[in-house]
Formats: structure tokens, C-alpha cells, sequence
């Protein structure tokens, strides 16, 4: 009875440690991502109200879709009801510097027609940097760029009300930063689309 009892333990606790790794093995990206995702706002309603919000940001994503260069990343958020796109910053501005590229300002005015066509959906812009350098200064260059984005986008006709920015620096990062693959996947900036007041509005009306 007493050898039962011990192998029973035994698988118990293997079935901890295994539950355990498998907790563990959650990647930096992913857990990063949940926390950043509560920072950037917009909270998922559900409900119909889910569902009015939920088809108009697709409606969005498929227009990104068609509009942007294929060198990005469009993802459906919070439970579709938003909307991340991600950029490659060297895609978008010169090194070690807030300046837009002329690649970068094309992109945007892509970017602001389609954006123009959902007054209802504001945008939240993200940049952020890898751990190479000094915290500060990184912060501080991505706080650069990301206002960089948003005058841009504001000087094309994209309500200045509907946008706000935000400079991360090398918090969130999306991959390991010990490689040069993972410090350039770093390198990033996102802009997430979110339901604006009048789109809250008009869906509280589908209650």
C-alpha cells in the first residue's frame, strides 16, 4: 500500500512540473503582449455591441489589407475589436533618428485615406526600440517617432483628436533580444485602431 502511495506521488508531482513548464514556457512576446494590450485601451464590450464593433474594425482590416505594402504585419485584437498594424521602424525611418523615410511618408498617405473612410475608429501609435543603448535615449527616440507619425498623419487630413502617441522604448519587447533577429523584430511601431466615442455610441444603440 505503501508503494502505491509513493509512485502515486510520484506521478503527481511530474504532472506539476510538466503543468509547470508548460506555464513557463509562455513566450516574453505573448506575455508582454496581454499586458500591453490592457495598456492601449479600448476594452472588448461584447455583447451586440461586441459584434457592431467587431464588423466594423474588419471592415477596416480588409482596406489595410489592400492599402499597405505587404512589409507589415495586420493582426484582429480584443477579441476582434481591434485592430494592430506593425511596422518594421527601419521600414519607416533613418537610422538611429526620428525622421520619416520617404518610404514612411508614402506609406502614411496610403494610410490616412483609409483611415478618413472610419471617422468613427481612432488610432493609438506605438513605437518602440531593442535594449541596444541606454534605456532613456531609446525612450526617448521612440517617443520621437511615434509623435513623428502622428504630425505626419495630422498634416494628410487625420483629425489630430482621433490619435494619440506613445514612445515604449525597449519595454514589451516582441522577441529575444540576445539576437540580431530579435533586436530588429523589436525595432517597431504599431499603430492599433480603436472604436472612437461615436463608434461606442453607436453601439450602445444595438443593445
Amino acid at each position: 500500500m505503501e508503494g502505491k502511495v509513493k509512485r502515486w506521488q510520484g506521478w503527481l508531482f511530474c504532472l506539476a512540473v510538466v503543468l509547470a513548464g508548460c506555464k513557463s514556457s509562455e513566450t516574453a512576446e505573448s506575455t508582454a503582449g496581454k499586458t500591453l494590450a490592457d495598456l492601449i485601451g479600448g476594452m472588448a464590450v461584447g455583447g451586440a455591441e461586441g459584434v457592431y464593433i467587431g464588423r466594423r474594425m474588419a471592415e477596416q482590416k480588409v482596406e489595410l489589407d489592400v492599402v499597405l505594402p505587404r512589409k507589415r504585419a495586420i493582426e484582429t485584437m480584443k477579441k476582434g475589436e481591434a485592430v494592430k498594424v506593425t511596422f518594421d521602424s527601419g521600414l519607416l525611418f533613418l537610422k538611429n533618428a526620428s525622421t520619416l523615410s520617404d518610404t514612411a511618408k508614402y506609406i502614411l498617405r496610403q494610410l490616412t485615406a483609409c483611415v478618413n473612410r472610419y471617422p468613427d475608429i481612432d488610432l493609438k501609435i506605438v513605437c518602440y526600440t531593442d535594449n541596444a543603448g541606454e534605456t532613456e535615449p531609446n525612450r526617448i527616440l521612440s517617443e520621437r517617432r511615434a509623435r513623428g507619425v502622428r504630425d505626419y498623419l495630422a498634416a494628410q487630413g487625420v483629425a489630430a483628436h482621433r490619435m494619440t502617441f506613445k514612445g515604449m522604448g525597449v519595454l514589451y519587447p516582441a522577441a529575444d533580444n540576445r539576437t540580431p533577429a530579435g533586436r530588429e523584430q523589436n525595432r517597431r511601431l504599431e499603430i492599433w485602431f480603436l472604436a472612437g466615442e461615436q463608434m461606442m455610441r453607436e453601439a450602445q444603440l444595438r443593445k
